[in-house]
């Protein structure tokens, strides 16, 4: 059973736990994270959702989920990485975009900076069929083929991409 702190509408922990799976009450929402490694070259890795998931699977999209009970937006940005593809965040690579609201979800966007090759990661074989980097060129044109999720924000994303990559 996995278990969900529950936020206010000023993204504050009310000190109550969801069960996920349950109904959310009017006015709660939970924490979610997405997760956009960034390489030297503007590319981002992206995955494609394992055919078993419950939502959309075969679909490509971000990396992330849900963050759990007692964690941190960070944590959960830390723990999602590692666990669906084996790759380490740490502060000195990773960056908070942004906290969205969208529904009854708090979304917390984040970008990793990270060359690692795809062959070097350990996929999550329950979530995660495969991993590539893309072009946001490559990107826009698989949410246009309906293969990619059409996050809402994806042409701020790549904004940011782009910003990211000329501080370097």
């Amino acid at each position: 059973m996995e278990l969900w702190d529950i936020y206010d509408n000023c993204f504050e922990k009310t000190g109550r736990i969801h069960v996920r799976g349950e109904e959310l009450k009017e006015g709660d929402y939970h924490l979610i994270v997405h997760i956009f490694p960034i390489n030297s070259r503007g590319e981002i890795l992206i995955q494609k959702r394992a055919d078993t998931v419950k939502t959309k699977p075969g679909m490509w999209a971000a990396t992330g989920g849900s963050v759990i009970a007692g964690e941190t937006a960070w944590e959960g940005c830390q723990r999602e990485l590692k666990e669906e593809i084996g790759l380490i965040a740490v502060k000195e690579n990773t960056e908070l975009l942004a906290v969205l609201r969208k529904g009854k979800r708090f979304r917390s966007i984040w970008v990793i900076k990270s060359d690692a090759e795809t062959s070097q990661l350990t996929l999550q074989e329950e979530e995660v069929a495969e991993v590539k980097w893309a072009t946001p060129d490559e990107i826009r044109q698989m949410v246009k083929d309906g293969v990619f999720w059409g996050y809402d924000y994806l042409e701020w994303l790549f904004q940011k991409v782009n910003e990211k990559l000329n501080e370097s």
